[in-house]
């Protein structure tokens, strides 16, 4: 067996594979024992899902993730040439403007639906793809990159020799494919909303002096001004490289986006912050205080009561 690098356009690691499978399949290659993009993928928790499916990718998966990908270019060609068609008044172009318009807004409505339910997949080798033949060559052979350059997205090939055994052992090691979800929280709060929000917490937890909802009262006040991203980060590096968490937590990307907080984590930290049943709730928009309290309770518990 033999490992080759191929150089593909970034973003079109899947595209390029099942393609060149295709095209392989067609011409009765048998030099080519399998090819490898190192697909993972997201699970979005959004309100329009009904379930959370962590389920291993599979074929419909693939092919759902191409159509969306598809629908994308489409939609990317029909908005250049609406960009190029705005600098010409005449009533022709006019009209045929209104068209790619109509056909945009038709395209964007297909894209929402494509995406429902489906995963959104990616692969961690960012611009290549890993061929492996059946027989041990030391160059990639001339004419079957004769047939791989042909194929749309190939750009190149680092390099004809083949991958060391020792290098093709230890990435396959190393390499984690790990699915990943990710979470919305509610819109981030004004200021002065912030304030409202205070001072109706406060008189809840006036009410319920000396209780357990009085002390959960007071730690909602106080992650109105935790922040998820600082919060994330600040784990990160009070986290030492030898803590088993350690890996896991610098996965997690916190971000910000249309006012919302979000965080991309490792399937495995999803599962061990949320149960089967809670899972069911996650689509009425999660909190982030909820979130948080979470988090903080699994990674004291995973060290020991300390982080450090």
């Amino acid at each position: 067996m033999a490992y080759f690098v191929i150089q593909v356009r970034t973003g079109a690691e899947i595209e390029v594979k099942e393609i060149l499978k295709t095209v392989l399949l067609r011409s009765g290659d048998s030099m080519v024992k399998a090819i490898y993009a190192m697909e993972t993928y997201a699970e979005i928790i959004r309100e329009d899902n009904t379930y959370v499916d962590l389920s291993p990718l599979d074929t419909e998966d693939i092919t759902d993730h191409l159509y969306v990908k598809r629908i994308q270019a489409g939609l990317n060609n029909l908005r250049t040439a609406c960009d190029n068609l705005k600098v010409y008044k005449d009533a022709k172009s006019l009209a045929l403007l209104d068209s790619y318009r109509d056909n945009i807004r038709e395209l964007s409505k297909e894209l929402r639906d494509a995406r429902k339910g489906t995963k959104k997949i990616s692969s961690v080798l960012t611009g290549y793809i890993l061929v492996e033949l059946n027989v041990d060559f030391y160059y990639f052979p001339d004419n079957l990159w004769h047939l791989v350059k042909s194929i749309p997205n190939v750009t190149g090939i680092p390099s004809k020799y083949n991958i060391p055994q020792e290098e093709v052992d230890a990435f396959f090691h190393q390499i984690d494919v790990t699915p990943e979800v990710e979470m919305e929280f509610e819109e981030l709060l004004s200021d002065d909303e912030i304030i409202v929000v205070r001072n109706e917490l406060l008189h809840e937890a006036n009410t319920v002096v000396g209780t357990l909802e009085e002390i959960d009262f007071l730690e909602e006040i106080d992650s109105l001004d935790t922040n998820l991203l600082d919060y994330i980060e600040d784990i990160k590096v009070a986290i030492v490289p030898t803590n088993p968490m350690k890996k896991v937590v610098d996965r997690c990307k916190a971000f910000i986006h249309r006012k919302r907080q979000k965080i991309v984590m490792p399937s495995t930290l999803f599962l061990n912050l949320y149960n089967e049943i809670e899972m069911q709730s996650l689509f009425l928009t999660p909190s982030t205080f909820d979130f948080i309290h979470r988090f903080k309770k699994f990674a004291y518990q995973q060290s020991g009561g300390r982080i450090e």
